[in-house]
């Protein structure tokens, strides 16, 4: 009886037996959500400054025999309206450009690569172009 009064009282004493103690204070944690983290936009200014590389590498590109490609890749477009049809099937849209003022009608890159991929660009960046003279069709400002 001595030595379990003594196991007990050395018990108490180290504070294994106090559960507000044991293994350290009792600490209540909320469950909390795992979201998946998105980047900061900070596309509102390198959109229109990616968009000027390209622009101007198309630019660049176009010697005096070789027409000047138009930046016409869907990534850098926003505002997408398809308002008809050309004669080469292609769709015909009305877009802003982003981080820039005016709305234009043209083509889609990616509808031109597939049905007429002589008349696609590789840009900087991975971005493509048109050369709307091989197609015949002209990119519009409408405002």
């Amino acid at each position: 009886m001595f030595r379990k009064a003594l196991l007990m009282s050395t018990a108490l004493t180290l504070g294994t037996l106090n559960p507000a103690t044991a293994g350290g204070p009792v600490v209540v944690e909320e469950e909390v959500e795992v979201v998946e983290a998105k980047p900061a936009s900070s596309s509102g200014a390198l959109i229109p400054l990616l968009l000027l590389v390209v622009v101007l590498a198309a630019a660049a590109s176009g010697g005096d025999d070789e027409p000047v490609a138009q930046a016409s890749d869907v990534r850098l477009k926003e505002d997408i309206q398809r308002v008809g049809t050309n004669h080469l099937g292609l769709g015909v849209y009305q877009y802003r450009y982003k981080g820039m003022d005016g709305v234009w009608e043209g083509v889609m890159a990616q509808e031109v690569e597939v049905m007429h991929p002589g008349a696609i660009r590789a840009l900087p960046l991975g971005y493509k172009a048109v050369d709307y003279g091989k197609l015949g069709l002209e990119l519009k400002r409408v405002a």
